[in-house]
């Protein structure tokens, strides 16, 4: 017993002068780090490395598209690829003239469409709404599956082909709605939730399941296909729509994946990764896209929600990765591509390298949420949500002016026959010229 005793001592005095040892050892360490004594070179934070900046000055000059007069919005991004460049609009950096009509509840509203002078539009309590240009309300038609209430806010989104109006819901259904009989042709239930808009590609709907199936069906209301995607039990962004181009319809999801499917019979033809994540992200796992992939002639832009953004062509071959995490649709047009970060600035980047040009902050408050931005007639216009719209240069992201709208903004804005429309959180539908 004696022994043990003495060797249980010996062991407590034993760590007693261990834990002094370190504790002088950090202390020296503590001593040496404050000491004015530095190790020579130039220190850069590392964050900032993971962003590639463009310094070519030649880079710098900007080369825009020539504005475009949009008469129809189809899909959201207008058409089924996203692809919105410069748009044609008032030379002015202030609206000549506003239209405001409620049209449904308070509630956050997806992107409106619009076709024939008609905007259409779906409301948190499940009906669609379609009003002319000018405010003029057309006609209303339910999207409730028979026997059922609205229980919490129905979302999703809209796409046209014509005179068939494409409608997914977070009740788990996709509808085919006639135009100008203003009935649902067809419905097909699904039991889980759409999150985003479909498209319409070559004589058929393609759409994303919340839960990261894609899947094709005919305009009869036949299923072609279905495949399942790679996802991430982490993920906290609604689905984003998928984009076609040519034979191939482009699927991103959840899990960082943007994969190009035979849009016919749905084989994987190929399929780019999220690789890079912002280091100091706390969301850095996350793998989500921040809004749909965006094909610009034979280039396919992909925006990563927490920390890289790529290109690649419609191939699969990426031309580049930046580092660069936004909150919404990239801009393309001549050699510039626009975006807003989710640090709340803007940022210009060349399109053909992907290396940033400027990043400029934006003017709101650190509570403001921004939907942008729009290239309107070579400016480009961010609204947000303190009831403000921003005009900033396209060349260096300099303010130009500040217009106050009224109304707190909820869906993404559109542009057709130059006219700007967006539903406020008020559920008004706001025009303006």
């Amino acid at each position: 017993m004696s022994k043990v005793f003495m060797s249980l001592i010996e062991f407590v005095n034993m760590r007693n002068s261990l834990f002094r040892l370190v504790l002088l050892i950090s202390a020296l360490f503590a001593q040496s780090c404050s000491n004015d004594e530095r190790l020579e070179g130039v220190r850069q934070p590392v964050l900032s490395q993971q962003m590639l900046y463009e310094t070519n000055k030649e880079s710098h000059k900007l080369v825009l598209g020539k504005p475009r007069n949009i008469t129809s919005w189809t899909h959201g991004g207008r058409v089924s690829k996203h692809s919105l460049g410069n748009i044609a609009f008032s030379t002015k950096r202030k609206f000549s003239s506003y239209f405001k009509v409620k049209v449904g509840p308070k509630g956050s509203y997806s992107e409106p469409i619009f076709q024939n002078n008609q905007i259409f539009i779906m409301t948190p309590n499940g009906y669609i709404v379609v009003y002319n240009d000018k405010g003029q309300f057309l006609w209303e038609l339910s999207i409730l599956p028979e026997g059922k209430g609205a229980k919490k806010d129905v979302y999703g989104g809209l796409a046209i082909n014509k005179d068939k109006l494409a409608v997914t819901t977070s009740l788990g259904e996709l509808l085919l709605i006639s135009i100008s009989e203003k009935r649902v042709i067809w419905r097909y239930d699904f039991k889980r939730p759409f999150r985003s808009a479909p498209i319409f590609h070559k004589a058929s709907v393609y759409a994303v399941t919340g839960d990261d199936i894609a899947l094709s069906l005919d305009l009869k209301g036949n299923l072609r296909w279905t495949k399942k995607g790679p996802q991430k039990n982490t993920k906290v962004f609604a689905t984003v729509s998928p984009a076609a181009s040519g034979n191939k319809v482009l699927f991103p999801f959840s899990g960082g994946s943007l994969v190009a499917l035979n849009a016919v019979n749905g084989i994987q033809l190929w399929e780019v990764n999220l690789e890079n994540s912002n280091v100091g992200s706390a969301s850095a796992s996350l793998g989500d896209f921040a809004s749909d992939p965006a094909v610009f002639g034979s280039t396919v832009y992909a925006v990563g929600a927490f920390g890289e953004t790529f290109a690649a062509n419609t191939n699969g071959k990426v031309l580049w990765r930046n580092n660069i995490q936004s909150s919404g649709r990239i801009i393309v047009s001549g050699n510039a591509a626009y975006y807003t970060s989710n640090n709340s600035s803007l940022g210009r980047i060349n399109a053909k390298n992907g290396k940033i040009v400027f990043l400029e902050s934006l003017p709101g408050k650190k509570w403001v949420k921004y939907q942008g931005p729009i290239l309107l007639q070579n400016r480009l216009l961010v609204i947000a949500t303190d009831k403000y719209g921003y005009w900033f240069s396209p060349d260096d992201g300099t303010l130009l002016n500040k217009v106050k709208l009224g109304s707190k903004i909820s869906s993404p804005p559109i542009v057709a026959n130059k006219k700007l429309m967006f539903v406020s959180e008020d559920g008004t539908l706001n025009i303006l010229n």
